[in-house]
């Protein structure tokens, strides 16, 4: 073999060789953009203008209308509460609490009274109440063919009502119904809200619903700002229960409001007799600036003289912050 041949025959040797150390070469470099992503530095903070501040929502525990057609089922009264709000937290816009209380004082679901609401919002340090009930979870019969075939459905019908706990006042009502596919049963071996729950048709049934009513609380909350409670008052230095885990940081600002006795008028007619139509009435008593912003609680300078003729600011009083929304 000549020297032309030698070459000839090893150039398809050094192809080959050239294009393993290419792959190989591809291989590292991906292992390498792996080892980055895992181990490099964490993505940087948001900017403050993409920043949600966290509101405060309690749910209580679901009236259960007919307590026979959910003993196929491991508590769903507290189940579908707990259930929606780690939905919720899931969603970046609030900070969730838990009351296994019922919002009434019988299982019929009366409209709780302003006082009660307000009463189990400061109990959960939250600024909104939200209570449901569960209406039926039974199976629905349809005949056709003229009666000579039937479908049997299983289906699950709720119903929810979001509270303002620093008034009491109503805000929204939501009554929403799904279908199962076919009648069958859970099983109490499930527990509510595992895979296995969630892998029945039943299951499907209620995760749908679930998402549904997510969907509708935080678009009904959506339009109003946070609000934290003050509680500290030391001259113009104001502390407040909210802090980092609500995205709070030094520099938002926030103004305070304060309780205010005297009601507007409509016409001839004061509204003294139905306040909670129009929310409780407050004085504006100048800006909050944080400069001091811990887990649960912040600390900030008021800008202004801090009263307003005899109203004064106090323990209890509420800063509203406008500008973050969900």
């Amino acid at each position: 073999m000549g020297p032309r041949e030698k070459f000839v025959f090893a150039l398809p040797l050094l192809t080959t060789l050239k294009g393993t150390f290419v792959a190989s070469m591809i291989v590292l470099a991906g292992v390498t953009q792996i080892g980055c992503g895992l181990f490099g530095k964490p993505a940087p903070a948001p900017l403050p203008e993409q920043r949600v501040l966290k509101k405060k929502v309690v749910m209580t525990g679901f009236a259960v209308n007919v307590p026979a057609q959910v003993q196929d089922m491991d508590d769903i009264a507290q189940g579908i509460p707990r259930e929606l709000l780690s939905r919720l937290e899931r969603s970046g816009n609030f900070i969730v609490r838990q009351s296994k209380d019922l919002l009434s004082y019988d299982l019929k679901q009366e409209a709780p009274t302003a006082k009660l609401v307000k009463q189990v919002a400061a109990e959960n340090d939250a600024q909104f109440v939200i209570a449901g009930e569960i209406r039926s979870a039974g199976v629905r019969s349809d005949k056709r063919y003229f009666g000579l075939w039937e479908s049997r459905s299983r289906h699950i019908e709720i119903e929810f009502a979001i509270y303002d706990g620093i008034t009491g006042a109503f805000l929204q009502r939501h009554h929403l119904y799904r279908p199962s596919e076919d009648d069958s049963k859970v099983g109490r071996d499930k527990p509510f809200g595992s895979v296995a729950f969630y892998a029945t048709n039943y299951g499907k049934a209620i995760d749908s619903i679930l998402e549904e009513s997510v969907a509708w609380i935080r678009k009904d909350l959506s339009g109003f700002p946070m609000i934290v409670k003050i509680i500290q008052v030391n001259g113009k230095r104001l502390m407040v229960d909210a802090g980092a885990t609500s995205s709070l940081v030094a520099g938002d600002t926030g103004l305070v409001v304060s309780d205010y006795d005297e009601l507007p008028v409509l016409g001839m007619t004061a509204i003294q007799a139905r306040p909670i139509y129009y929310g409780t009435p407050q004085a504006s008593m100048g800006k909050l600036t944080i400069n001091q912003s811990q887990l649960q609680f912040s600390l900030g300078e008021l800008e202004g003289e801090g009263n307003i003729g005899t109203v004064k600011v106090k323990v209890g009083d509420y800063v509203r912050f406008d500008g973050v929304k969900p």
